[in-house]
């Protein structure tokens, strides 16, 4: 039995985010001249950074919290990535939020709540605290969404983002709620127990409400059918709002997929764990295909790096449907070399959208010889994205291929493998652009220093994950052999 002080030790990281966003609304209302709001993004940033600190002295924890949370080294592996992405997201919009208009203290204080609401569903093991962390995560997202309300396109978004949110949570509740009634338990190991008895008498009930579930963890990982609202919510929100959006989110939908699956129907399962591997299967050839095909049409950035997300996303379902030990591993280190290429390409994206107010495709022209720093930064996101050694991108998916392999499933690496190739095509539009087309405009593109510190961070990340991933890939596997009897 946990103390009170040893619970309190095992929850720092949110417990931190919840002071710091709060601290970020008090200074907000205690300041609120536009010259005194300066202090607001170091106390995100202090909030964040200490959140981190506090989740890595956890490490090789592995109790349950309140018997509805899991402090192991899976969980402790989404709260690091959360952090490190809500880092990075705070240090670009520094900028782009200075505006008197876009109202600093409730931008930073919606997206350290919706990084708090991360880390919790990367340790919930309970069903309703499942879906409330979910709501949490919705809530601060449609806000960020239509942060800036009076600018009609992210209205639309924010609209958009809200309907689809209201109506697959509703089904993912009520798939839950299916679940519980013929399991008598929201707790996913009990879950897992009750299955294991009576697998057969249960599987008629609990495949249609696995579906239902898997329908609302799909608008968190940005699963085809269910992503309409995203190429929408990129363009209308915020450029800030959307690289948080782009890989916060996913982050959030796949640790819950690999938590919920992995423990409550794990592979031991003669039937249930065969059906959601094919319906993941289907999912994932479904996303990669319709993310990259769509793609090559798009003439602006942010709605193709929407559509890239999808397909990401497509590939990161290859490594769920593994369901090994060294596809989870994939799987995570696919998720952090995506986050490092989308953060990256976003940066690039707030810095010529604010300079150009344009988010065409053909305002990048001649990139390469106005910023050559952050042509080169997004070449090298694009080719990681797209899988080009020796970058980042080239390593997870290799990684995550493999694991498909070595589960029997070699046809799902040839899909992957193909639409990886098809995805080239369309990262060469701006590659292109910038590279290539003379440039419209004469000197330089201002580059703040806070967007130089970022970009040299994710171009030395991108290639250390690429050239030499071993380090990341042991504290990985550290982290998902929770799952596989460790």
């Amino acid at each position: 039995m946990l103390t009170s002080g040893q619970v309190l030790w095992l929850l720092t990281p949110e417990l931190i985010l919840l002071l710091a966003s709060l601290l970020v609304l008090g200074l907000d209302v205690l300041y609120p001249r536009q010259g005194e709001k300066h202090r607001l993004p170091y106390v995100a940033l202090t909030g964040t950074g200490g959140a981190l600190i506090a989740t890595i002295s956890l490490w090789g924890c592995h109790v349950r919290v309140l018997r509805v949370f899991s402090c192991d080294g899976f969980a402790l592996t989404v709260k690091m990535f959360a952090l490190v992405v809500a880092g990075l997201v705070i240090l670009l919009s520094d900028a782009y939020v200075q505006a008197p208009s876009h109202h600093q203290g409730r931008f930073y204080a919606l997206l350290l709540l919706a990084t708090l609401a991360i880390c919790l569903l990367g340790t919930a093991v309970n069903l309703i605290v499942i879906f409330l962390a979910c709501e949490c995560l919705s809530l601060a997202s449609y806000l960020l969404t239509g942060y800036l309300w009076d600018h009609r396109l992210a209205a639309e978004a924010a609209i958009k983002h809200f309907l689809y949110g209201v109506g697959l949570s509703a089904a993912m509740l009520f798939g839950m709620s299916w679940i519980y009634g013929a399991t008598g338990s929201t707790d996913l190991s009990t879950i897992a127990a009750a299955l294991g008895e009576a697998e057969s008498t249960l599987r008629p009930v609990i495949l249609p409400a696995l579906v239902l579930m898997l329908v609302g963890f799909a608008l968190k990982t940005a699963t085809v059918p269910f992503h309409q609202w995203i190429p929408d919510a990129y363009e209308g929100a915020p450029t800030p709002v959307a690289a948080f959006l782009s890989v916060g989110p996913t982050l959030a939908g796949f640790a819950l997929l690999v938590r919920v699956l992995l423990t409550a129907l794990p592979a031991g399962l003669e039937n249930l764990a065969v059906d959601w591997r094919v319906l993941l299967m289907a999912l994932a050839v479904l996303t990669m295909t319709v993310g990259n095909l769509v793609a090559l049409w798009q003439t602006k950035v942010k709605r193709l790096l929407a559509y890239s997300s999808i397909a990401q996303a497509g590939y990161a379902l290859i490594g769920v449907v593994a369901a090994s030990e060294a596809g989870m591993t994939a799987l995570l280190l696919h998720l952090a070399a995506y986050a490092l290429a989308n953060v990256g390409a976003f940066a690039v994206t707030i810095a010529v959208s604010e300079h150009s107010g344009s988010d065409d495709i053909e305002v990048y022209a001649g990139l390469s010889r106005r910023a050559p720093l952050l042509a080169l930064m997004l070449l090298l996101c694009l080719l990681s994205l797209g899988g080009i050694p020796p970058l980042a991108g080239f390593t997870s998916k290799l990684y995550i291929l493999y694991a498909a392999i070595d589960e029997g499933l070699p046809w799902l690496a040839l899909i992957g493998a193909i639409n990886s190739v098809i995805s080239l095509a369309c990262y060469w539009q701006i590659i292109r652009t910038m590279y290539v087309v003379p440039s419209r405009e004469a000197g330089p593109l201002p580059v703040t220093t806070t967007l130089a510190v970022v970009s040299g961070l994710i171009i030395i990340g991108t290639f250390t994950l690429g050239l030499s991933p071993t380090p990341l890939l042991g504290l990985l596997r550290s982290g998902v052999v929770v799952f596989f009897g460790g």
